[in-house]
């Protein structure tokens, strides 16, 4: 019996050293778990502040060359080059029609930017400004210049302008209203309006 007990004393103790070296283990395995992910951790934020100072670098260096192109853009002023073609525009409000008329830019004008070109031109708005086509517009109360009325007189069709709700003589042609059908000739008693020269020349030759 003295001795049975002996032996179960014995056994209790060595399972007491064997819990407390498992023990210890286990703290040694937490301490050494914690110390590593607390390092990597902080790896991880040095490389992560170290990739947004990169990104804000580059950020930054873009920004940098955005403005530099920018000031560029905006310092350098275009300016009418000595070939350039000028158009002025015409739009009247009665008839709708816009009439263009060309020529070359005059000389005082070359060289000169839009701001300085527009204070020679105060009445017309600038539509359209490049160094090689300078285009004006600006509008006009009645009706264009490009409205005609043909009309027979003495026998012959005669070519009226119409300006300002007049019509004056442009032109008396030698075209004979003798052989024309009778709807013809009443057309011309009436007047036939016709608009532009194109127009004006197709329906002289249908009555050639």
């Amino acid at each position: 019996m003295f001795e049975l007990n002996k032996k179960e004393g014995f056994m209790k103790k060595w399972g007491y050293i064997i819990c407390c070296i498992l023990i210890i283990g286990m703290a040694i395995f937490a301490g050494n778990y914690l110390y590593k992910s607390s390092n990597n951790s902080k790896e991880n934020n040095v490389k992560l502040n170290t990739i947004k100072e990169d990104i804000n670098i580059e950020l930054e260096d873009n920004y940098s060359v955005k403005n530099d192109i920018s000031i560029q853009t905006t310092t350098k002023e275009e300016k009418i080059s000595p070939n350039a073609v000028l158009v002025l525009k015409k739009h009247y409000e009665e008839c709708g029609h816009t009439i263009k008329q060309y020529s070359e830019i005059p000389q005082e004008f070359v060289n000169q930017t839009e701001e300085e070109f527009s204070k020679e031109y105060t009445n017309w708005t600038i539509e359209k400004f490049e160094p090689l086509e300078v285009v004006l517009i600006k509008n006009e109360q009645g009706l264009c210049d490009e409205h005609y009325v043909l009309k027979e007189e003495d026998g012959l069709i005669v070519v009226y302008k119409e300006i300002n709700g007049e019509l004056q003589i442009e032109e008396i042609t030698g075209i004979s209203v003798e052989y024309l059908t009778q709807e013809d000739k009443l057309k011309l008693e009436k007047g036939i309006k016709v608009y532009g020269k194109e127009e004006l020349n197709s329906v002289l030759e249908d009555y050639e």
